[in-house]
C-alpha cells in the first residue's frame, strides 16, 4: 500500500508549466512516463529516459524505454560509463529505493534525443495508505501543454498574465511591504503573508508572499518579468483557517523546493536548518495574526 506523488516540472520554465502524477509503488516507469507525455502535450514517438537527480546525460542510472533498452543489448558493457536498466520492467517502487529517493528529491527525464525535452520530478509526497497499483494519473496541473513539440521551445516573453482575482489587485512587479499589507482591506481578501523582502532606498519591497481569498490561496514569487505563481492552493470545503494551513504547508514546501534548487545550481547542500531559516517571516506572520498554532 504505497504511492508516490510527483511534481513533473519543464526544466526551461519550472514554474510555468508542470503537472501533479499520482503512481501507484507497483506500476513501472515506463505506464508513469505514458502519462507525463499527453499531460504535457507530447507524442510518443521517440526514445527517452529516466534518470537520477537533474544529470540527465550524465545520469549514474539510466531507466531506458524498453525500445531502446532491447535494441542495446548486444552492446559492449564494458564502454558503458553508467548502470542501464528497462523502464519497462523496473517499478516506481524499486526506483525509489534503488535511487535512495526521500520526499523533495529528484528524477530527471529526457524526451527525444534529438530536440531533448527536459523534465525533472520532485517526489512531494510518499502515500502509505494509496494503493500500490494505482493507475498514473494527473491531480493537479499548472500551465498549458506544449502547443508545437517540433518548433523551436521556449517561452512567451510577454508571459501570461495573472488570473483574476491576483490581475485585478497586484502590480506587475516588487511592491512594498507596507502596500502588500493594505491588500487585506480589500473585500475579497483574508489575509496576506509577506514571505521575503529587500530593503531599498525606498523601504522594504516584497519579493516573495503568500494571499488567501475566500475559496484559494497563492504562494508568488517575483521572477522577472514580474509575479509567478508558484503554488495555487484550492479552498474548496475548506474553512478559512483550514486553508490558511494548506497556504502555509505551500510555502513550506517552496521554501524546500528554493533550497533544492538552490542546491543543485551551486553544488552545495542546504539542509533543514537553511530551509527552517526560510521560515521565519512565515511563522511571525502566522503569529501575528495569531495562529501561531499553525507553526
Amino acid at each position: 500500500m504505497t504511492a508516490y506523488r510527483f511534481r513533473v516540472k519543464f526544466d526551461p520554465d519550472p514554474t510555468s508549466l508542470w503537472r501533479d502524477i499520482l503512481v501507484g509503488a507497483d506500476r513501472n516507469i515506463a505506464e508513469f512516463q505514458s502519462a507525463i507525455n499527453p499531460a504535457v502535450g507530447l507524442d510518443q514517438g521517440h526514445l527517452w529516459f529516466v534518470g537520477k537527480n537533474e544529470d540527465y546525460w550524465d545520469s549514474a542510472v539510466k531507466y531506458q524505454c524498453p525500445q531502446e533498452y532491447e535494441e542495446s543489448l548486444g552492446g559492449d558493457p564494458i564502454l558503458r560509463t553508467e548502470r542501464i536498466e528497462n523502464a519497462g520492467e523496473v517499478t516506481i517502487g524499486e526506483m525509489t529505493r534503488q535511487l535512495g529517493l526521500e520526499q523533495y528529491d529528484r528524477i530527471c527525464y529526457l524526451y527525444d534525443y534529438g530536440d531533448e525535452w527536459r523534465f525533472y520530478a520532485i517526489l512531494k509526497e510518499i502515500l502509505s495508505e494509496e494503493p500500490s497499483d494505482t493507475e498514473p494519473t494527473v491531480v493537479k496541473e499548472k500551465g498549458d501543454p506544449i502547443d508545437d513539440q517540433y518548433e523551436p521551445s521556449g517561452t512567451d516573453e510577454s508571459g501570461p498574465l495573472l488570473p483574476d482575482p491576483l490581475y485585478s489587485v497586484l502590480p506587475e512587479t516588487a511592491v512594498p511591504v507596507a502596500d502588500l499589507r493594505e491588500l487585506e482591506e480589500h473585500e475579497d481578501i483574508v489575509h496576506v503573508l509577506p514571505l521575503l523582502s529587500i530593503e531599498t532606498g525606498f523601504g522594504a519591497v516584497c519579493q516573495r508572499f503568500a494571499i488567501q481569498f475566500k475559496e484559494t490561496g497563492y504562494v508568488l514569487e517575483n521572477f522577472q518579468p514580474g509575479w509567478q505563481i508558484v503554488e495555487e492552493v484550492d479552498g474548496a470545503n475548506k474553512t478559512e483557517e483550514e486553508l490558511l494551513a494548506a497556504l502555509a504547508d505551500a510555502v513550506r514546501e517552496w521554501h524546500a523546493e528554493i533550497a533544492d534548487i538552490s542546491g543543485a545550481m551551486t553544488g552545495q547542500h542546504f539542509g533543514e536548518e537553511t530551509v527552517e531559516a526560510m521560515h521565519v517571516e512565515l511563522e511571525a506572520e502566522l503569529d501575528r495574526k495569531g495562529y501561531g498554532h499553525l507553526l
